[in-house]
């Protein structure tokens, strides 16, 4: 598969295609709950693990900011990460950035400090979450980053 897809074509005889389907709605839905996202407008397929790990980009209609209507959407086996397009600009650094967010959130937790001030992860903030992030936040760092493709955001959004 050459990736990105946009999710209105994605078809049958990709990788994990039903899980696929499902990450994407509970990508779409994660978005949704978040008041500033009054429409979907369009998402791709980035990075695709499956249920394990799938990497969006959606553009969407922001109430909040007329200029920042796209956004990565990390989901998976792991607490859902939005990252505007004006720091990573390819599939690589969103997951690094994610790995990087997640490290604090689970060193705060692990040295019991607040988490008032780390990305806001939607998990409750206590040791057996940050446990079980740390375990994924491993492999992303130790087995997916070296080995995944490079994927760039398209030209118009890349020069932001």
């Amino acid at each position: 598969m050459i990736y990105p897809i946009k999710t209105t074509e994605l078809q049958e005889n990709l990788d994990f295609y039903g899980e696929v389907i499902l990450m994407q709605e509970r990508a779409t839905q994660y978005l949704k709950g978040f008041p500033w996202c009054k429409t979907i407008i369009a998402s791709s397929l980035y990075f695709n693990l499956g249920e394990k790990l799938c990497v969006f980009l959606y553009e969407i209609d922001n109430s909040a900011s007329k200029d920042d209507n796209f956004l990565w959407v990390v989901v998976g086996d792991l607490p859902p990460m939005y990252l505007d397009t004006y720091g990573p600009k390819n599939t690589v650094h969103v997951l690094a950035d994610y790995v990087d967010l997640a490290k604090k959130w689970i060193s705060n937790i692990e040295a019991g400090l607040p988490v008032t001030d780390c990305y806001p992860f939607n998990i409750a903030p206590v040791a057996e979450m940050a446990a079980l992030l740390k375990q994924r936040v491993v492999l992303i760092e130790n087995a997916i980053l070296a080995n995944m493709d490079e994927i760039v955001l398209p030209a118009g959004l890349n020069d932001k």
